[in-house]
């Protein structure tokens, strides 16, 4: 499906899932060059930058953050960008919703005639990588916002639930980590080659914008992944000390009952002169011998601070 976009002269044309057909009525169009069109309709998962003589082809893969079932994941979203003088070309096999709200937002601007400073597809390709870039954000925000709800939670004494929400969050982190880390390369890529003279020679200072705010994402990724690790960090060890509590706990109760258990037992023993176990009032005070003998050894135990 081939979607048209028109305004000053520059025509946007977004591609979703095409087909052979309509691939090869744009490569004959726009005397694109065969592997261009090919690229167009596969996903290669592999985000790159070539330069041509009319036009660059650029191929970017974003983590895109959705709901699954009570929590979230990343999935990767490729768009492929033929950028031309005067036509832009996106090609994606999956629905992206900053870029659909960019179609939005494009088409308003043409119906109101706003000025964008569109002059050429250039810097149609800048706005619509500053939108992308603006949905990555919220994203990792979205993330952060996550990590401080888990704190709340961990200090409120929900640490055991919290290891599976933390778990969650670093595959998430690890998931944005690992899919935009080859953008730094692109626009680098991009900001050195002499080949985007199509575009002028100002052009260079949209294309560092972008490399910027990618620099500001990264930088967003490091602090996100630092402050879940501080997390992860006090999570654990309020876990073991709350286990180990738990621990001691047991164990004093156990050397507490020890000794009971062992007084009980010989006086079980199936003998003629056992003390007490045929005297009146004899079970009475081998409970209460017993009873003395716990409080004693608790007595004992907190006196040396052990519990």
């Amino acid at each position: 499906m081939i979607s048209t976009h028109a305004y000053s002269g520059i025509v946007w044309l977004d591609l979703q899932s095409p087909t052979d057909d309509e691939v090869s009525g744009l490569i004959k169009r726009y005397d694109l060059h065969p592997l261009v069109g090919e690229e167009l309709k596969r996903s290669s998962t592999l985000a790159k930058i070539d330069f041509f003589k009319d036009y660059i082809l650029v191929v970017l893969t974003l983590p895109v953050r959705t709901k699954k079932g009570s929590g979230y994941e990343i999935v990767d979203r490729e768009i492929d960008f033929v950028i031309g003088k005067n036509f832009l070309i996106t090609s994606r096999t999956e629905t992206i919703e900053q870029l659909e709200y960019f179609g939005k937002i494009f088409d308003a601007n043409s119906i109101l005639n706003k000025d964008e400073k569109i002059e050429h597809a250039g810097f149609l390709f800048y706005y619509m990588v500053k939108r992308i870039y603006a949905g990555m954000v919220e994203d990792l925000e979205n993330i952060k916002d996550a990590l401080m709800n888990a704190e709340t939670r961990i200090f409120s004494g929900d640490e055991r639930n919290m290891v599976e929400v933390l778990s969650g969050l670093s595959r998430e982190l690890i998931d944005i980590k690992q899919t935009a880390r080859m953008h730094h390369d692109i626009w680098e890529e991009m900001v050195a080659s002499p080949d985007k003279s199509i575009f002028g020679d100002n052009f260079n200072t949209y294309i560092r914008d972008i490399r910027d705010e990618f620099a500001v994402i990264h930088e967003l990724i490091v602090n996100v992944r630092e402050l879940l690790a501080d997390l992860r960090e006090t999570n654990d060890s309020l876990l073991n000390s709350k286990q180990n509590e738990i621990m001691k706990v047991l164990t004093m109760v156990s050397f507490i009952f020890y000794p009971l258990t062992f007084i009980t037992a010989v006086f079980t023993i199936p003998a003629m002169t056992v003390p007490l176990v045929n005297q009146p009032y004899g079970w009475t005070v081998i409970n209460i011998g017993m009873v003395a003998l716990a409080a004693i050894i608790w007595w004992y135990f907190k006196k040396r601070r052990w519990i």
